[in-house]
């Protein structure tokens, strides 16, 4: 063979003329519709640490605000103690309330929809399987006042004690338990005239297989009148995501949920409990146990890395893909929940918005993943439709298509760590004009101040009908929208 010709071979090697993998939006088929958002879960802080207790400063208030405003978070679930607002089995609403109405004023100003609600450790007894009838009717009081009195109509669903099929939730993973207090507290909505305003969620349940799929069709069974809106909780292993096979898990759950009902991911973060995943969860653990704020038991230290943004993208498209109908992220802040002792923080955040004061100010830095998931929630608006997707090629590659007023956001995640090559097709959107594109992978971040993504190219024709080819670096997002913000 001549050089000539072996030359000409390595070129065309090394041009990619075709593309490893084809993503197809389909726009006359609807996967979801009216989609309700992303966001993330923000509880009133602990405040209480081991050198005392700290106090949110209004410039610490307006720095996260001004971060959620980039995030535009459309969905937030918030949690509290009914009983921390209580003395001798009397209810105080006020108490507390100038810290909760930072986070409540921030939703309703924004129309963010809040999922609000109870951890539930008071409102059953599991060892007696008995259900406290006064605290239960002290919960659908306090919400009543909040949402009536001080005007927090922002409160749209309510969630009645965590992970209830858990052996560490107040049930104990005693469904008829849950179910009684369900049944109780839903009685009690009615008589405060509430149930055209708020809606009780449920399951709730955390799940890591379709084992758990029962609670599911126990609820559209005996509690449908009940429940207005399904959810459940995931952290699943990255290896389980990024091989698709979360799909399969949480479809389960959705395909048991009543037909004119939606359910939405009431918290999802990654935990490292396959065996694939050793290695990841080896290196959480020394990390945790070398930072002497962090717990060792219920840590994320790969939020950290830029990877976590791309595996949470990929997690999320699969979930959109599959039917629901919104995602809430655990969690907003470090400074909201320890573990083992009052400074040893569950670190699962976007930030800690007390480094500066305590635990060091590179903590307060706003992290990678952060990027990520704020376009995400930023360009997917409530009541956005999505689109099904087609992707034929590398299962590295995930996406999805949403649409809102004629408005589009168009996404691809790659969570290999090698470069691959995409085409995107569309013969039912043929053309899209003036559009932003958004890169997000380490080292290629385009900021502006304290938490702003820059787009990448804006202006840009999609010629979806002929094909658009991009090249993609190893764990990256790439998002195009034609939003006007």
């Amino acid at each position: 063979m001549s050089i000539f010709y072996m030359l000409l071979i390595l070129s065309l090697w090394g041009c990619e003329a075709v593309p490893q993998t084809v993503v197809s939006i389909d726009t006359e088929q609807v996967v979801n519709e009216d989609y309700i958002g992303n966001g993330a879960q923000w509880d009133p802080y602990q405040l209480e640490y081991s050198k005392g207790r700290l106090e949110i400063s209004e410039a610490d208030w307006e720095k996260m605000y001004h971060r959620l405003d980039f995030m535009r978070p459309q969905f937030i679930r918030v949690m509290t103690n009914t009983t921390s607002v209580m003395k001798d089995g009397i209810l105080h609403p006020e108490q507390g309330l100038e810290h909760l109405s930072h986070i409540l004023n921030y939703c309703q100003t924004r129309n963010v929809t809040v999922m609000f609600g109870d951890w539930g450790g008071s409102l059953v007894d599991s060892h007696k399987e008995t259900i406290n009838e006064e605290n239960l009717t002290a919960a659908a009081e306090y919400v009543r006042f909040l949402i009536e009195e001080k005007g927090f109509s922002c409160i749209r669903y309510y969630n009645l004690i965590n992970e209830p099929n858990g052996y560490w939730s107040a049930t104990n993973g005693k469904y008829s338990l849950w179910a009684r207090a369900i049944r109780f507290f839903h009685k009690k909505l009615k008589e405060n005239k509430l149930t055209d305003k708020l809606q009780i969620i449920g399951p709730d349940v955390a799940i890591w297989s379709t084992h758990e799929s029962w609670w599911t069709d126990s609820c559209a069974t005996h509690l449908n009148n009940e429940i207005g809106l399904y959810d459940i909780h995931t952290y699943p292993s990255k290896s389980t995501v990024n091989s698709g096979a979360y799909t399969d898990i949480i479809r389960a759950y959705k395909q048991s949920v009543p037909a004119d009902k939606k359910i939405v991911m009431g918290e999802i973060g990654f935990k490292f409990v396959a065996p694939e995943d050793s290695l990841f969860q080896q290196e959480n653990l020394r990390r945790a146990e070398a930072k002497p704020h962090a717990s060792m038991d219920d840590s994320q230290m790969f939020v950290y890395d830029s990877m976590y943004g791309t595996d949470m993208a990929d997690a999320l498209f699969q979930t959109i893909n599959a039917g629901y109908s919104g995602s809430v992220v655990w969690m907003l802040d470090d400074a909201m929940h320890s573990k083992e002792a009052p400074d040893k923080l569950k670190i699962w955040g976007f930030w800690n918005i007390f480094g500066e004061e305590q635990f060091g100010s590179e903590e307060e830095e706003v992290r990678p993943w952060f990027y990520a998931w704020s376009l995400l929630t930023r360009y997917m608006p409530a009541g956005s439709r999505a689109y099904k997707v087609y992707v034929e090629g590398d299962s590295c590659i995930k996406a999805i298509a949403v649409e809102k007023g004629g408005n589009h956001m168009l996404a691809v995640v790659n969570v290999s760590k090698e470069k691959k090559t995409v085409m995107l097709k569309s013969s039912t959107l043929p053309l899209l004009k003036e559009v932003k594109e958004y890169l997000y992978a380490e080292g290629q971040l385009k900021k502006e101040g304290d938490c702003r993504l820059l787009p990448h190219r804006q202006g840009v024709t999609l010629h979806l009908d002929k094909g658009e080819t991009i090249r993609m670096s190893g764990e990256s997002l790439t998002v195009y929208t034609n939003f006007d913000y």
